[in-house]
């Protein structure tokens, strides 16, 4: 998996860029649009693109616009300078799985980064089904999933990245009694102030400056 970057101000990109290697991403760069779109021609199923919202050529809503019309369906990522909730929820609705502020950045890349290893971890996963190993380990955690699944207890699942703690808790849920109900894992840690709401609760239309339709919250 890489790190496709689009953004158009050199000294930022590299910034960014240097961070990422930093945590041993492989990244490639676009100063805008044209040159994402052919990035992309070429990129695997797995690349991630993390995308300016305002470009020389264009915005990142037109580019995930484009991926959804031509069918490519990689994880994306917006970034700006405007942090304003109306442009994070029509960046979310064009199809980014995440919203975060350049602000943000000069602070901490923490949430950003852990975003990209949740997407990492679920293309991983996807391709190498944690439960087909037969350990005894595996074994054991099988067998922990039978006994609290049926009941109410509460259930803390810890792990390094990449282990399956997301995929633990699925089996859980479709072995209990609420398995006809939805599954909805929620990272909180990258969920920014400005989304939070929107995203847990969801809003009404006209709730706010750019809310042109009703969302439906996780909760």
């Amino acid at each position: 998996m890489k790190i496709i970057i689009v953004e158009d101000n050199l000294v930022y990109r590299g910034y960014i860029s240097e961070k990422l290697i930093r945590e041993g991403f492989t990244v490639v760069c676009a100063a805008n649009v044209r040159e994402a779109k052919g990035l992309l021609e070429t990129a695997g199923e797995d690349d991630v693109v993390l995308s300016d919202l305002r470009l020389p050529d264009g915005d990142g809503i037109t580019l995930l616009q484009w991926m959804s019309k031509t069918g490519k369906n990689n994880p994306a990522i917006i970034m700006t300078d405007y942090d304003e909730v109306p442009t994070a929820v029509q960046s979310m609705r064009a199809g980014a799985k995440s919203y975060f502020s350049k602000k943000a950045f000069d602070i901490d890349l923490l949430p950003m980064l852990r975003e990209i290893q949740r997407m990492q971890e679920k293309q991983t996963r996807g391709k190498h089904p944690v439960f087909s190993r037969q350990s005894d380990t595996f074994l054991k955690i099988q067998h922990n999933i039978k006994l609290v699944a049926p009941t109410n207890m509460s259930v803390l699942i810890l792990g390094e990245n990449g282990t399956g703690k997301e995929h633990i808790a699925e089996k859980i849920h479709m072995q209990s009694k609420r398995s006809r109900r939805p599954f909805v894992p929620v990272d909180c840690g990258t969920l920014s102030p400005q989304l939070a709401e929107s995203e847990l609760f969801g809003h009404v239309k006209g709730a706010f400056t750019g809310a042109d339709g009703k969302k439906i919250g996780y909760f």
